[in-house]
């Protein structure tokens, strides 16, 4: 198995390469409109991009992870910026598409061809989300260290190196020398050139400066553990030092498969859930349901793009009424989101606002009681085109945050359910297009007498239908409609004007 993905990464690899000419052509006319975002990072990723093409393609030799880190070692080594790296990542995300977009062209590409490009950049996504939540994985790490008990700490911090200095990651005090967490968060901004400054630095700032406190240093692979000691008459011996070493190196590499792990079994999760679906309707539906399932959201809509009429259309919602979510039917280029943010939707990068009204109809921030919440393009990577959204979010009234890894994770969400909709776009349309599809000629006219005043048996007698029939469709018009009664079920209707 572990061959075959090599073998496809490789062909990933090497497609990059044949298309590299076509592709700085496009990336050179993309970079302007991409100022929108961090044009230093867009130029760093530029520099980059020469570096890949000109030095590392040379090398025939390379696998996709030697190729990928080596790219890394070199962003490290010019660049001391450090970047949001969702930006980063959905910039990455970006050129992916772009190679999608040359692919399409050319008649003898194959759906193999696709798959082995999103498979190079999934294993970009690999390497990049390792380093993701770090400051909270570190910190962690750091309260293990303590909680070993191994040698009398008084505090743990964890130090990385940035170029020329040495800069603190993370810093845990022992439960015997508690300390505001204020003071801890100052002491994340302390650098130096030397650790020992840093660790001189460290004691003043928590008011634990005894002046005779032993300090340790244990180097572990690109960082530094510096351990402030207790007791400065206790003797420690090399084991317990290699014990700690190990021990940390041991978390590291936990996280590093956790990071790979948690994204990759949601995605594969979801994309699962999708290839259940058998018709437009099933496709929605799993859509809105995983995306509330796999992800840490509560309340999903999801809304498709009609370009015949240039519309944005409510076709599902999950723990939200789908019959109030398909009334929706908005002209999509006068909306503030598609105004203002049109360019990172159609760069398949999720967006997160902690205020609604920055971006919806205030009506519809009243009708669903929105927040905080976050808008997915629903993308489709090998048509490099967008073709809807989905709107998430964590309740009624609700305000919360969202991690860049989830935000990343995201960004595949979006991918598969595009190329899932995608292969059924007509079928789509031509369901959710209008609300004469919703229901059937014939639920209209049973519901169309309902509306008038006529019973069950005057609607059977008057359309020549049993009883039992015509209640077997009011059962289903008002399952539909997610009406109370028969009677709402007509108001609704009738105000949705699927009957007159």
């Amino acid at each position: 198995m572990e061959e075959k993905v090599e073998r496809l990464l490789l062909k990933g690899l090497s497609i990059l390469y044949e298309l590299s000419s076509p592709f700085l052509k496009e990336w050179k006319e993309l970079m302007p409109s991409l100022k929108y975002r961090n044009q230093s990072l867009v130029d760093e990723i530029d520099v980059i991009i020469q570096f890949a093409i000109k030095d590392v393609f040379q090398n025939k030799n390379l696998n996709a992870d030697s190729f990928i880190l080596s790219l890394l070692a070199e962003w490290q080594k010019r660049f001391s910026s450090k970047y949001d790296e969702y930006e980063a990542l959905s910039l990455i995300t970006t050129i992916e598409n772009m190679f999608h977009k040359l692919l399409d062209k050319d008649p003898e590409s194959t759906f193999l061809d696709h798959q082995a490009i999103q498979s190079f950049f999934i294993r970009i996504l690999d390497q990049a989300l390792l380093s993701q939540d770090m400051e909270y994985r570190n910190d962690n790490s750091a309260k293990i260290i303590i909680e070993t008990n191994v040698l009398p700490m008084k505090w743990v911090a964890i130090v990385k190196k940035d170029k020329e200095e040495y800069v603190i990651d993370s810093v845990v005090c022992s439960n015997e020398n508690p300390v505001d967490n204020h003071l801890l968060e100052m002491c994340k901004s302390l650098k130096a050139r030397e650790t020992g400054h840093l660790s001189m630095a460290i004691e003043r700032l928590i008011g634990q400066n005894s002046g005779d406190s032993p300090l340790i240093q244990i180097p572990c692979l690109n960082d530094t553990l510096l351990i402030c000691l207790e007791n400065e008459n206790f003797q420690v011996k090399e084991q317990q030092i290699v014990f700690i070493r190990e021990m940390y190196l041991h978390q590291l590499k936990l996280y590093h498969l956790e990071s790979k792990i948690d994204w990759k079994n949601t995605s594969l999760l979801f994309l699962q859930h999708l290839l259940l679906s058998r018709s437009a309707g099933d496709a929605v539906n799993a859509i809105t349901t995983g995306l509330v399932e796999y992800m840490p959201f509560e309340r999903c809509a999801l809304f498709l793009y009609n370009q015949y009429e240039e519309k944005g259309i409510g076709v599902s919602g999950h723990n939200v009424s789908t019959s109030s979510v398909q009334q929706i039917r908005e002209e999509i280029f006068k909306l503030p989101l598609i105004k203002k943010y049109l360019n990172s939707l159609t760069h398949s990068q999720p967006l997160y606002f902690s205020n609604a009204a920055e971006v919806l109809p205030e009506k519809y921030i009243h009708e669903f009681k929105l927040r905080s919440l976050v808008v997915l393009p629903i993308f489709v990577p090998t048509k490099n085109k967008l073709i809807g959204i989905a709107i998430l979010d964590q309740g009624e009234y609700s305000d919360f945050l969202v991690s860049n890894q989830t935000l990343t994770t995201l960004i595949k969400f979006g991918h598969y359910a595009g190329e899932l909709l995608f292969s059924i776009w007509d079928e789509a349309l031509q369901q959710f297009g209008s609300f004469d599809t919703l229901l059937t000629p014939r639920e209209k006219d049973v519901l169309k007498l309902i509306a008038e005043g006529a019973s069950i048996s005057e609607a059977a007698k008057e359309l020549h239908l049993s009883s039992y029939t015509v209640r077997d469709y009011v059962s289903v018009i008002i399952q539909k409609l997610e009406a109370k009664n028969r009677t709402d079920a007509a108001v609704k209707a009738i105000k949705m004007k699927l009957i007159s």
